[in-house]
């Protein structure tokens, strides 16, 4: 940033509307639902989306703009938002417009899916500690330095300034 750069301010994000909070819980439910014996929740229940400004921004924007797709497409051609239609209907739905969809669905499976099984509940009921992979637990044996050599012996690759 130069001096001339004009400060951007960061600003709100604005909240899920109705029909996209809708249409991100139905998705939810038809990737992740519950369990038969309850023991697992439903991806919808656990409120995964509702710290959206944790998003970067351009992801915030492409799964708004996702979702805003999908829900018109679902009133155009099953004739309700996706949340009212029967779960086999909803998932032929998804399939056929997953095709013309693919980065929205690479976006929301891949954070949707990483935000479930990180989820305190989740990890509890799968038998897992809720703590972080490292440190506790997982110590490394040493490794070779000598395999570094090499490395070192080729000296700096950079320009001092």
């Amino acid at each position: 940033m130069t001096k001339h750069d004009p400060v951007v301010p960061i600003q709100a994000v604005a909240p899920w509307t109705d029909a996209q909070r809708a249409t991100l819980n139905a998705l939810l439910d038809l990737m992740i639902p519950a369990s038969a014996d309850g023991t697992m929740p439903a991806a919808s229940s656990l409120g995964l989306f509702d710290h959206i400004d944790d998003l970067p921004a351009k992801v915030r924007a492409g799964l708004a703009a996702g979702l805003d797709a999908i829900a018109k497409a679902a009133d155009e051609r099953l004739g309700a938002p996706l949340a009212q239609v029967p779960n086999e209907h909803a998932m032929a739905f998804v399939q056929a417009v997953r095709a013309g969809a693919a980065p929205f669905f690479t976006a929301f499976t891949a954070f949707a899916v990483a935000r479930y099984y990180q989820h305190d509940l989740v990890m509890t009921r799968l038998g897992l500690e809720l703590r972080p992979p490292w440190p506790q637990g997982h110590e490394l044996e040493d490794g070779d330095w000598s395999m570094l050599e090499a490395v070192r012996a080729r000296g700096p690759i950079f320009r001092e300034v």
